[in-house]
């Protein structure tokens, strides 16, 4: 036995230090794997930013390379090896009239004269090109170009153009150009489907030739040291911050227009791309604290259970050892299981001794202890009434003498079976003794004459259908008013049983009277 000064610890305690100890180390290697998991997310992310703008550079370069084959097919066309310009004319405006909207072809010479745009009706007097350069570095190169973004001299808006060499002979003689609106890239990059606060643009050198910036992050605000940033970012550094002349630093990551010399670049607010990374570290913080709380809730949860089974497997040791040594819960925890066997064991044993064997119905001691809690809630409830029913089985004993004892057992087993039929959840069955059974129910007392009644119709009928010439004769009792007396009950509904036999058995009688607590009714 422990010493008297020996300091005692609660076992809920125990457990609770032994929860805490149990967490530390894997709150220390939760933590370290959160932060490899935001290290490996932020690669991710940026991974996922260069692929977007890979995909966009790609719809880009499709869409100058779908241009580009159209006006070839114009410049390769017997109009252009004949420098037929007013057949070229005819099929450029068939072109740039199935293309819709403010697009436009013209065709500009060496001198950046233009000598045609589809805008315009051919032979009209048109200015020069305001952007001479591209165009002559497509009939010099004779290759296509794609120009930055400058002010057209003839729609006054800002436009690109796609120039493609007009060959007469073997010379390049003049640039057919493709003169799109920079709307139109703006709306090309609209399409994108980005998220809310990301922004596109495409740049050209240092210039811009088209923006889609909801977030006003690129675009307008790209200024000259932001364009310098980006340009001096090599192609592996996409992820990198630049702040530049923006309001907020802005990640970005950029993709080269595969053969046309633009540049897209997606910029996306630092603090957008790192949200993602600060709600997985909340929710797992959150997680992680809810985990710890449910640890040590089910820790105490456990202790205080294991502390209340110890003192009931005291409290029932000790009482069915009669005094003996109590167990000692605190030594080995695994025997308490083997003591709980043992105990339940014990009341199973008990309980089978209450339980009729033969019908499965409560013998007489059970049935008086399931029906005293019907007669408390009558007590507890004015409105409702008691019913107690006798019943006796009708020819039974011929059934032994006939047939044997096996077959009468088998019709008492049956009679159970019709008691429970008959009953409801609520209320109660049990065999007294030999070919007698009782029924306790209870009711409103508006409905407990029809309820009763309706029941011991029900039972007569079902016994009389078992056969052998069998029947039962039920005695009714009716408790109204008043306080309920089991005792009395039970005699009124015997007395009522052998009136019900002497009126010819096979039926029931019902007796109705206020019942009181020491069987005497008031007169």
């Amino acid at each position: 036995m422990p010493q008297s000064g020996t300091p005692r610890v609660a076992f809920h305690s125990w457990l609770l230090l032994l929860a805490a100890l149990a967490a530390v180390p894997m709150a220390l290697f939760s933590c370290a794997m959160l932060l490899d998991s935001i290290k490996n997310q932020r690669e991710i992310e940026t991974v996922s930013l260069k692929r977007r703008a890979l995909a966009i550079a790609s719809v880009v370069g499709r869409h100058l390379a779908s241009r580009a084959s159209m006006l070839a097919a114009v410049a390769e066309s017997d109009a252009g090896r004949r420098n037929d310009l007013a057949a070229l004319y005819d099929h450029a405006a068939r072109l740039a009239a199935r293309e819709g909207g403010s697009f436009a072809i013209s065709l500009v010479d060496r001198d950046g004269a233009i000598l045609f745009n589809t805008q315009r009706p051919f032979g009209e007097r048109l200015p020069e090109t305001s952007d001479p350069d591209s165009a002559n570095r497509v009939i010099e190169t004779g290759y296509p170009l794609v120009s930055g973004p400058f002010v057209g001299a003839i729609s006054h808006s800002r436009l690109v153009a796609l120039g493609v060499p007009v060959f007469v002979g073997a010379q390049a003689r003049y640039c057919l150009r493709a003169l799109t609106p920079v709307v139109d890239l703006y709306a090309l990059l609209g399409q994108q489907h980005l998220p809310e606060d990301w922004s596109v643009a495409i740049l050209s050198g240092e210039a811009i030739v088209a923006s889609y910036d909801p977030s006003a992050f690129l675009g307008a605000v790209l200024g000259e040291e932001s364009r310098k940033e980006i340009g001096a970012a090599r192609p592996e550094d996409n992820g990198v911050t630049v702040s530049g002349s923006m309001e907020y630093p802005v990640i970005v990551a950029g993709a080269e227009v595969a053969d046309w010399g633009w540049t897209v670049v997606i910029g996306v607010p630092e603090a957008a791309f790192l949200s993602p990374l600060r709600r997985m570290l909340l929710r797992f913080g959150v997680a992680g604290l809810l985990c710890l709380a449910a640890g040590f809730a089910a820790s105490l949860w456990l202790a205080r259970r294991l502390e209340r089974d110890v003192s009931v497997l005291i409290a029932a040791s000790t009482e069915i050892s009669h005094g003996e040594r109590p167990y000692d819960a605190g030594v080995i925890i695994r025997e308490m299981g083997e003591v709980r066997a043992c105990l339940l064991a014990a009341r199973d044993r008990e309980e089978q001794a209450l339980i009729d064997s033969l019908t499965g119905l409560p013998m007489r001691n059970r049935f008086w202890e399931l029906a005293r809690k019907l007669e408390d809630a009558v007590r507890r409830e004015p409105d409702l009434g008691l019913a107690v029913m006798f019943i006796d089985l009708d020819g039974f004993k011929q059934v032994n003498d006939v047939h044997g004892h096996e077959q009468g057992d088998r019709v008492l087993a049956q009679t159970a079976r019709v008691l429970r039929e008959s009953v409801r959840e609520t209320d109660v069955a049990g065999r007294l003794g030999g070919d007698e059974f009782v029924v306790c129910l209870t009711a409103q007392q508006s409905h407990l004459r029809a309820a009763a009644a309706s029941m011991a119709a029900r039972i007569v009928a079902g016994v009389g259908g078992l056969g052998f010439g069998l029947g039962c004769s039920i005695g009714v009792s009716l408790c109204q008013g008043g306080e309920p007396s089991l005792k009395h009950a039970l005699d009124m509904a015997d007395a009522a049983m052998y009136e019900a036999k002497r009126l010819g058995k096979n039926r029931y009688v019902l007796r109705e009277d206020v019942c009181t607590e020491d069987g005497v009714m008031p007169g």
